[in-house]
């Protein structure tokens, strides 16, 4: 009896993985092809759109290192891969653009969106102004040093044909500027993060799937060279204030999804041997710099979609929610 009883405690809480519990029918389930950022005036962390494994989905949700919350179901039109970050000086979450290709109707699946949105912690309210081409899968992160948002690459489809974008815009919280054409050959499914310790955007991956390593230091992109570091499509990538480094987290390498752990120093990347969640992409990831800790939710693996919330401590991986995953239908993306 008492083998039995390990064996389902071991089951429901993983080595590792102290305190992971399932999620209340209300809460979040499952979500790929999501946004995620980190509310630093409110400490929350927050989610925003993506797809189940049936529908597109237009809610806001946020964690307080507990239980996840909807906290609206209006606003923005339900959408995949849109680009969302927090705009720290205006207190801002702001939302731009993504997609309705997860099961969107034959009228719909190649409709981008170009949209800009604020949430002021209490309602969504539309930005009518000036703005990039629509897309998705587009990266944008706040620069604390010059107090912008920037938007770099996603792409589109028109007549059928994927066209990948490489044009960097700023977001002044009044009117975007185009700063940029030029720089990394244009991606999609990159990841981007923001180092506050030399004042720079790090880019890396994206479709290929590509190894290279990039930064944005508010006037130009340089490759940084040499660095060691496979390829990668659809990682998530934060950077860590409390271990001042970078993390990046799974992705597809180009024959299968992985569920590896790197760190970035600048110059080279380092593996990490750390178990965690299982491999995925088109997942999220974000630093709490309240709880110190980077908080990654969702997912897919190709099969699953999954609903589970880890978090990274500097050196281990814990489940700090879960959801069971579900059947991810195909539909050609």
């Amino acid at each position: 009896m008492m083998s039995l009883l390990l064996a389902l405690l071991s089951f429901m809480f993983p080595l590792g993985t102290p305190g992971a519990q399932q999620t209340s029918a209300d809460s979040l389930t499952i979500r790929n092809a999501h946004a995620m950022a980190y509310d630093n005036d409110r400490a929350r962390v927050m989610v925003f759109g993506g797809a189940d494994d049936r529908s597109v989905l237009g809610d806001l949700w946020e964690w307080d290192g507990k239980n996840w919350h909807k906290i609206s179901a209006t606003g923005p039109a339900p959408r995949t891969f849109p680009s969302m970050a927090y705009d720290r000086d205006r207190r801002r979450l702001v939302l731009f653009g993504g997609n309705r290709v997860l099961f969107g109707t034959e009228n719909d699946k190649d409709t981008f969106l170009d949209d800009v949105w604020e949430w002021d912690g209490a309602r969504w309210r539309m930005i009518k102004t000036a703005r990039p081409s629509a897309r998705a899968e587009a990266n944008m992160v706040y620069d604390s040093a010059r107090h912008r948002l920037v938007l770099f690459g996603g792409y589109r489809v028109v007549d059928g044909k994927k066209i990948r974008l490489g044009d960097t815009w700023e977001w002044d919280g009044k009117l975007w500027e185009q700063v940029s054409t030029s720089g990394p050959s244009p991606p999609n499914g990159a990841a981007m993060t923001y180092d506050p310790n030399h004042k720079r955007l790090i880019l890396f991956g994206g479709n290929g799937p590509s190894g290279e390593t990039w930064t944005w230091d508010g006037k130009s992109w340089s490759e940084v060279k040499p660095v060691v570091a496979a390829g990668r499509f659809n990682s998530v990538m934060a950077f860590d204030e409390a271990r001042q480094q970078v993390l990046r987290f799974g992705g597809w390498n180009g024959k299968a999804r992985v569920g590896d752990t790197w760190t970035f120093d600048g110059m080279a990347w380092q593996q990490i041997d750390a178990a965690g969640p299982e491999a995925r992409n088109h997942a999220a990831m974000v630093y709490d710099s309240k709880r110190q800790r980077l908080v990654l939710f969702g997912g897919h693996d190709g099969d699953r979609v999954f609903g589970d919330t880890w978090e990274w401590d500097g050196s281990k991986w814990s489940r700090a929610a879960f959801h069971e995953s579900r059947q991810r239908i195909n539909n050609g993306h």
